[in-house]
């Protein structure tokens, strides 16, 4: 059982790594495309991002989806992209903040989501 937990969280901690490559590239994107960035904009383009993010969550871990979005927020966004690879480094505290509470929130709200498409199908 525990070395079962091991092998999913160490899994988790992989995928965060490519979580935060393509988070990197999404900030790219939605910075570029605003005339003046702000903060709001730009978490609400990179939600998008994290839609997308959760679905795969959702979608391969069946017992803790939303603790695993926090393990994949924390990781890649402290862990990966401002310790080690130093590529959200030039981002603002509150962006970086607002990106690790940002991929909970969107795993939850794909939750959410099946839990009515799948009561809209039963009746």
């Amino acid at each position: 059982m525990k070395l079962d937990l091991v092998k999913r969280f160490s899994l988790w901690i992989i995928f965060s790594f490519f979580y935060v490559s393509g988070l990197e590239m999404a900030l790219q994107l939605s910075i570029d495309a605003q005339q003046d960035p702000n903060l709001l904009n730009t978490v609400l383009y990179t939600f998008l991002f994290n839609l997308l993010v959760g679905h795969l969550i959702v979608k391969y871990e069946k017992i803790w989806p939303i603790f695993c979005a926090m393990i994949v927020g924390a990781f890649g966004i402290i862990g990966f992209g401002y310790f080690f690879t130093e590529q959200l480094i030039d981002y603002s505290k509150e962006l970086k903040l607002a990106l690790v509470l940002s991929l909970p929130f969107a795993t939850f709200v794909v939750i959410e989501l099946k839990k009515l498409m799948d009561k809209q199908q039963a009746e």
